[in-house]
């Protein structure tokens, strides 16, 4: 039976939650051939709450692999980020009892990835080091990113290894190409959509599920637009203004009316368009005239 899911889902969620397509993309990452059964997945739901970008995660073995999907924006926090990502792995792994044994508690090792397919230029590959956030020099606790670009070039290493993941850049690519031309969104994914069928790019997988994938990705896009336009829309609020209250406001303003509207369309729901806003459902609702 077909698992339900939602469109909160990432596109980049929903094809790799799958152990034969993650076998594929550990290998092209580290070379190291495994079997899907190797594999179990144990990525968490609902730990960032209404963060918009989505997480895989799964255990080889003694280790704990952790990938985060890049949707639009580089985050130099990702580090961190995976930091609360793997002490909630661990947590639910051994429990609070077995810290206070005598023996060692052995831990799976941990591996953490980023893909990042933003519009902005970024390396093909480097590290990202939560030292490098510490106000303080310090050596007492480190980890490491490894970061990976996966806008599609014909010279991209990774892509090439991995069919799936190549198909996926293919498709956000065109997405892209697409929508500039048409300005229509949806359109511009079915278009996408059809180009991946007619060049035999995970053709059964998008033909098996084109209403959800165009479900996530307008979802998902809708959200990083949103964000994008209410940033844009405040900076030009608070140049107009011309004071840093005036500049505070016009980023609020422009957020809220972001928000107002993607609530009406059913986009985000009250609560989490409220906490976004940073104020109460009530105070929203009375913002929204709901």
């Amino acid at each position: 039976m077909k698992a339900k899911r939602t469109f909160k889902d990432s596109l980049f969620r929903y094809m790799f939650n799958n152990k034969k397509r993650l076998a594929d993309l550990y290998e092209a990452l580290t070379g190291r051939a495994v079997s899907p059964r190797e594999i179990k997945i144990t990525t968490l739901r609902g730990v960032f709450m209404s963060d918009i970008k989505n997480d895989i995660s799964f255990r080889i073995g003694n280790r704990f692999i952790i990938l985060m999907e890049h949707q639009s924006t580089w985050n130099p926090n990702m580090a961190l980020r995976m930091l609360w990502y793997i002490a909630k792995l661990y947590h639910r792994q051994v429990g609070k009892g077995f810290v206070y044994h005598s023996s060692l508690v052995k831990i799976p090792a941990p591996e953490f990835y980023v893909f990042y397919n933003g519009r902005k230029e970024e390396l093909a590959f480097q590290k990202l080091r939560l030292s490098d956030a510490f106000e303080g020099g310090s050596d007492a606790l480190e980890l490491v990113v490894n970061c990976c670009n996966i806008n599609y070039s014909e010279q991209n290493d990774l892509l090439n290894q991995c069919y799936e993941l190549r198909c996926y850049s293919i498709f956000v690519q065109k997405t892209r190409e697409y929508y500039v031309e048409c300005h229509d969104l949806k359109r511009a994914i079915r278009m996408a959509i059809a180009y991946c069928e007619e060049h035999d790019l995970m053709k059964e997988f998008f033909e098996a599920n084109e209403n959800e994938v165009l479900d996530m990705v307008n979802f998902n896009w809708d959200q990083n637009r949103a964000i994008e336009v209410a940033k844009e829309d405040g900076k030009a609020e608070g140049y107009e203004k011309g004071r840093a209250e005036g500049r505070a406001e016009g980023r609020a303003e422009g957020m809220g009316k972001v928000l107002i509207s993607l609530v009406k369309d059913g986009i985000l729901t009250l609560k989490d368009a409220a906490k976004r806003a940073g104020v109460s459902e009530e105070t929203f609702r009375k913002m929204a005239a709901l």
